[in-house]
């Protein structure tokens, strides 16, 4: 069963690292935060995307499920 996410914009409030890219974004910094839309997401598997990838990539591309 999978879980139908979304990504929310946020900001960060503690270091924060990228998923794709591996950054780390710093506290004050806008971040994309995975979250399912029907059902909730646990915070361990959430994703975190940095804004730089979110508007290289967008949403629906960092989205696709990794094998």
């Amino acid at each position: 069963m999978e879980i139908e996410t979304h990504l929310v914009k946020k900001i960060v409030k503690f270091p924060e690292i990228c998923t794709n890219c591996k950054i780390k974004m710093l506290e004050g910094e806008v971040y994309h935060l995975e979250e399912g839309v029907k059902e909730h997401l646990h915070s361990l598997i959430s994703r975190k995307f940095c804004s730089k990838c979110y508007e290289k990539y967008g949403e629906k591309q960092l989205l696709v499920k990794r094998e």
